[in-house]
């Protein structure tokens, strides 16, 4: 059984998600815990050691799954736990590529930071509860938000996820059924913008060993939130920034911000691939596209832009990551990656974009580097 836990590129994608749409961050990943590998259907074998073998080979497979890997997915680890707690820390520095872009008028430099918290404690091997919050900051303009100044520090929002890891392996495919649900507490300032009450989710991960270098996972979730209104509102803002078609007076000292609609609900499904050199090295690739639609169902008119569509709001947005892990240490490590968020399709809505590199709006800093420092015990 490998020892080591590993961060992984999940971690940053929750880092980062949190700075857009708090409600609905982005998957992450999860320090690990023991995990029991399901057994094979059918009795126990009585004689002959030749028809043990398999199952012993299978078994031995699971147990050779880097702890990282398995992080990476919010899923336990393999072995017993000697406490039922368990936590993993990370911190991340963020560089976007909008800091390397010649052009003046687009150039915009990012560097920013995120520190991870994510407690956990087991009730069983495979059965456990975690809580899921991070500090995130940008030391240089703050360009996320309009309600945000410059190095201002950011908390996210609180999760508090139930999953239950490995419960079923599905026969015949060797796929490793684990389900979870989750509660979201309007903790940021993205959320209390949104008038988000509470987010909620449920989902699960189908994840397979492949030999002893590989390892796949699907994962899929539904998420719906639960808003105050419609639209994000700013509170204590003058009357004279409502306008007719925009900015609306909603009465009490709060004016609705009309450019922007609320996420009612949205469905994420990812493809991760990792390739386990060895004990301290691993290599990620994972691909994510997350469908979301807004409360509102609005007419196309005089005033909607030209790529626009009349009917509810839907927004497409993809993840891309590409991650290098080494760990030299049994409860440290590091990570190295490229990390995209970006909407689907170009600004004019006709072209799909590259899910894993920003070629046609590089001053947005939807593409990032990242470098980890992490802790798991």
């Amino acid at each position: 059984m490998i020892k080591a836990s590993r961060a992984f590129a999940a971690l940053a994608i929750l880092c980062f998600a949190s700075f857009a749409f708090a409600e609905e961050p982005v998957p992450a990943p999860a320090p690990p815990a023991a995990v029991e590998p399901t057994p094979e259907a059918g009795p126990a074998p009585t004689v002959a050691p030749k028809a043990e073998a398999p199952k012993a080979e299978a078994k031995k497979a699971e147990e050779e799954i880097p702890e990282s890997v398995l992080a990476m997915t919010g899923g336990a680890t393999t072995g017993k736990r000697k406490t039922p707690f368990a936590i993993s820390v990370v911190l991340e520095q963020q560089l976007g590529i909008g800091t390397f872009v010649a052009d003046k008028f687009a150039r915009n430099p990012f560097y920013g930071y995120s520190l991870s918290l994510r407690p956990r404690y087991y009730f069983t091997d495979k059965l456990f509860a975690e809580l899921q919050f991070s500090i995130l900051g940008e030391l240089t303009q703050s360009y996320q938000s309009s309600n945000t100044y410059k190095r201002q520090v950011m908390p996210s929002d609180l999760f508090l996820t139930l999953k239950y890891s490995n419960a079923y392996k599905i026969p015949g495919l060797g796929l490793n059924l684990s389900p979870y649900i989750r509660l979201g507490a309007p903790t940021s300032y993205e959320s209390r913008y949104r008038n988000l009450y509470l987010s909620t989710a449920a989902g699960f991960n189908l994840g397979r060993m492949i030999g002893n270098h590989f390892f796949l996972d699907y994962a899929f979730r539904f998420n719906k939130n639960f808003n105050k209104t419609a639209q994000p509102t700013i509170s204590g803002a003058s009357i004279a920034l409502a306008r007719t078609r925009g900015n609306e007076d909603i009465g009490g000292g709060e004016v609705i911000n009309g450019d922007d609609n609320n996420i009612s609900f949205s469905v994420y499904n990812a493809l991760t691939g990792s390739v386990i050199i060895n004990e301290q090295w691993s290599v990620t690739l994972q691909l994510a596209i997350q469908n979301s639609w807004t409360y509102l169902s609005l007419p196309k008119d005089q005033f909607s832009s030209p790529n626009a569509k009349a009917g509810r709001g839907q927004r497409d947005r993809t993840f891309g990551v590409v991650d290098l892990t080494y760990q030299p240490w049994e409860h440290w490590g590091f990570s190295l990656g490229l990390y995209s968020t970006q909407p689907a399709k170009t600004a004019d809505n006709k072209s799909v974009r590259f899910p894993f590199f920003d070629f046609s709006s590089e001053g947005n800093n939807y593409t990032q580097m990242y470098l980890d420092v992490f802790m798991t015990y």
